[in-house]
């Protein structure tokens, strides 16, 4: 997307609008955190000129650059697999192709995604009285694992359904709880009204995503950015499944309990290890 403007606009950019437009090409991954501001400290640019800048690519400021960027990463599930098969068909599909796969998108999650922020997110678990998932498609599994794991630490969870069901759960929803939500490709109707709905009751959020640009964004307590790789390829939830697992840790880590608890269920294991065999 960022190529195809530059295509449509660049004969008439000044020096200065190339410098910008050459940031935003090696900065894509952080288009979602950029600012004016931080356009013109590292750019040495004044910001209004990078104001005038959005009006010579066809925009009228940065919110909607990002905005149109966003809108254009939509693809169907069948256009990305049907990309990924037809590149692998040609390069062959390997462990070693997929290794890499993996480490890119780890590394393009952890340059958008800071450590620290996994430590506030820990925090935001612990603190909350209840904790609400809400994982549709793929991410099922993940809601799964963060459920398993924290009721060893009698942390209580509750999943939140899609559809119209999902007032029913709202209804208990106050200011001491916390919902974790997973938006990949985009964000539904449900987490959009989830967002909404906690900002009116205080409630806190977590949101797990792969989009680098989307107005729910900024209505999250906390985003936490995982790259799944590129728009048209196929979608792994091998990085996002790591994510949860950092997250898990770092609750752990920080619940002061774990220890305690991991002697009771070994005790309780052996204790009645005759009658449950598995």
């Amino acid at each position: 997307m960022l190529h195809e403007i530059y295509d449509k606009h660049h004969h008439g950019l000044s020096k200065s609008d190339h410098k910008i437009f050459s940031y935003l090409l090696e900065h894509e991954n952080e288009l979602p955190v950029i600012t004016t501001e931080e356009l013109s400290e590292k750019l040495g640019i004044s910001p209004a000129t990078i104001s005038r800048f959005w009006g010579k690519i066809g925009f009228s400021n940065l919110k909607e650059f990002k905005k149109t960027v966003f809108q254009s990463q939509e693809t169907t599930p069948y256009s990305r697999i049907s990309a990924s098969l037809s590149r692998w068909e040609a390069e062959g599909i390997s462990p070693e192709r997929l290794t890499e796969h993996i480490v890119l998108c780890m590394q393009k999650s952890f340059s958008v995604t800071a450590p620290e922020q996994f430590d506030r997110a820990a925090e935001m678990v612990l603190e909350a009285k209840n904790i609400y998932l809400y994982a549709p498609d793929s991410s099922e599994g993940l809601e799964c694992v963060i459920r398993y794991r924290l009721q060893r630490l009698g942390i209580r969870t509750f999943h939140l359904p899609s559809g119209s069901q999902i007032y029913d759960s709202m209804v208990n929803l106050d200011r001491d709880d916390l919902i974790i939500l997973f938006g990949y490709s985009r964000i539904l109707a449900e987490e959009k009204i989830l967002l909404a709905h906690s900002r009116e009751t205080g409630c806190r959020t977590i949101l797990f995503t792969d989009l680098m640009a989307a107005p729910e964004l900024d209505s999250a307590s906390l985003v936490l950015y995982c790259s799944r790789g590129e728009k048209n390829g196929y979608h792994s939830m091998t990085v996002p499944m790591m994510l949860t697992d950092l997250l898990i840790m770092k609750i752990y880590q920080r619940a002061g309990t774990s220890r305690e608890k991991a002697k009771k269920l070994e005790k309780l294991r052996e204790k009645y290890k005759g009658l449950i065999r598995r």
